[in-house]
Formats: C-alpha cells, structure tokens, sequence
C-alpha cells in the first residue's frame, strides 16, 4: 500500500472514530419539575428515567420546588443551572411570563431550553411537550354539564394565577358553557392556591359563599384533592356532581365512592419520555421541528378506572 492510499485510509478512520465519539458524548439535561408534592410529577419522572435509560447518553438533574407556586424557588433553580456545562434545561413553568427572563439568560448562554407540561411566553424554548389543556378543559365541562342536564350552576377551583397549563383549563371548560351549555351557569371561578392545605381552605369559602351550586370543576391534582377534602368537611361530598382533573390513590378512592364523578387525566409518563427526547436531540443541535407536541388525555369514571389501560396511565409502580 502506498504512502497516498495509507494517509487516506488512516484519516478515514479518524474522522469515524471522531464521528463515534461526538455521537456519544454525554449531555447534561436539568428537568426542573413545578413541584415534589404530586404524584403527577412522580409519573412524569417514570417517563424522564425510561427516556434517559434508552438514550444511553444523558447525565439528568431532576430539581424542583416543594409547591407550585413557589415561583421564586424555581427561578433561582433555573439561575442555578444556567452555567457552563449544562446543555439544556427541561422546565415545567409554574408562572409562564416570570419565567422568561431567566430562561432567557440561560438561552443566550447557549443552554437549549424545551418547556413541559405548562407554557412559557416568549419563543425562547424550543419545544413545548404538553397535553391539549384547552381540549381537557372542554371534556370537563362537557362530562358535568351532561351530568346536570345541562342545567344547574357550577363553580371551578383553580390552582395559581399565571400557570398555563390550568388557565388553559379553565378557558376551556368556560368556553364549552358558553357555546355549548348556556343553561349551565358558572357562578364562581377562584384562585386557590398551590398547595391542597390552601386549595382546602380556598375551597371551604367558596362552598359556603354558594349553598346552592349544583356541580364544580377543579383544574389540578392540588385543587381536585383540597376540593374533595372540604366537601367531605361540609358534608357535601357525593351530594354536588364533581369534575377533578389529575388522579392519586385518594382521589381514585372518591371516584370510587363516587364522591368524584370523573378525572380528566393527562399521560404524565409520555409526557416525561418525550420531553427528554426534546432535550437530548435540542442539546445534539438536532431539534424536532414540531414545536408543540401533545401527549393523550382521558376521561376516568367509575366504569372504566380499573381497566389495565387506566391503571397504568395512574400507577407509579406499575
């Protein structure tokens, strides 16, 4: 073999193994969750860990705050990892427009960020991976106001003013009255908080504001469980037909005992999965083009929450 042929063929082999070894360098992916006190996030993060085991090649940081609507906990975790090394940051946004600015700053750092489960402003992420929040919303009231007759006065428990992800919710379980049950009339629309204490006692006012409501819609985990824990306290539960959104071992005993009468549930684990994959291919410059990408929801009732497929969209440990 001649000197020409043999320098080809050793720098065909470097460029291989240089390609090799650029296609499995390790990424660093943070996922900044909106809290630790929701079985939805222990789903989301069975998702996160099947994504990261697949892929091979990413080192995770999982880093939250304990409520969400500790917003300034979750900007300062956000200021914490924008620093080198990091190449992208997966971020459920607990207040969609305070969190921009530090996302921002990590953007112009050269941090990729992808937003889960909740929207940020600005086109500042990437990818936003999250579930048709407006279409959950419109189920919600579509499933009471069929329970009332289309008739009656309902009231709806939100979360935190700012997240996207309930607001979307809420605009479109309104929505659904107005266009599509006029008869059903919502007589109280409140802000409760982002824990189930305050949720609870959020909830505890507005049931004694409004004796004669027929029905209520909350729109998270935090607000269906406070939610079902005063009408318990009131001796209401069961009485008013009920709407939740999100499920957990106590919320599906309520539906059970048909305290709840269904549970507009998201798909937390596909959510997580595909937010990774997001992450890993915006930190490899290999962005998906499609910028919002959905994940199911379901309605779960008495009748259908004990079929294999319910059940594991709901287990932790299944």
């Amino acid at each position: 073999m001649n000197s020409f042929f043999r320098t080809v063929l050793v720098g065909c082999w470097l460029l291989a193994l240089c390609t090799a070894q650029a296609a499995e360098k390790d990424v660093n992916i943070v996922f900044i969750p909106k809290s630790s006190d929701q079985v939805f996030w222990e789903l989301m993060r069975i998702g996160v860990d099947k994504a990261v085991k697949e892929d091979g090649h990413v080192k995770l940081t999982w880093r939250g705050p304990e409520h969400n609507d500790d917003i300034d906990s979750q900007i300062k975790i956000v200021q914490l990892y924008t620093k080198p090394g990091v190449d992208a940051i997966l971020i459920a946004p607990t207040d969609r427009a305070r969190l921009v600015e530090s996302v921002q700053k990590a953007v112009a750092l050269g941090i990729k960020v992808i937003a889960v489960d909740s929207g940020l402003d600005g086109n500042q992420h990437l990818n936003f991976v999250t579930s048709d929040n407006y279409a959950g919303g419109q189920l919600a009231a579509k499933t009471l106001a069929g329970l009332l007759n289309n008739q009656g006065k309902v009231a709806m428990l939100r979360t935190v003013a700012g997240s996207a992800s309930t607001d979307e919710r809420a605009r479109g379980f309104v929505d659904y009255l107005k266009e599509k049950a006029p008869k059903v009339t919502l007589v109280a629309d409140v802000y409760g908080g982002g824990s189930i204490g305050k949720a609870r006692h959020s909830a505890t006012q507005l049931l004694a504001a409004h004796p004669g409501i027929d029905g209520v819609f909350a729109v998270n985990e935090s607000s269906t469980d406070g939610m079902l824990r005063a009408l318990r306290d009131k001796g209401l539960a069961g009485k008013l037909r009920f709407i939740g959104f999100d499920s957990t071992d106590f919320l599906l005993t309520g539906l059970e005992q048909q305290e709840i009468h269904g549970l507009v549930i998201q798909n937390p684990t596909q959510m997580g999965y595909k937010g990774i994959q997001a992450a890993a291919a915006a930190a490899r410059n290999q962005a998906i083009q499609t910028r919002t990408i959905f994940t199911d929801i379901t309605l779960v009732t008495r009748a259908n929450y004990k079929t294999p497929e319910i059940q594991k969209l709901m287990c932790s440990r299944c």
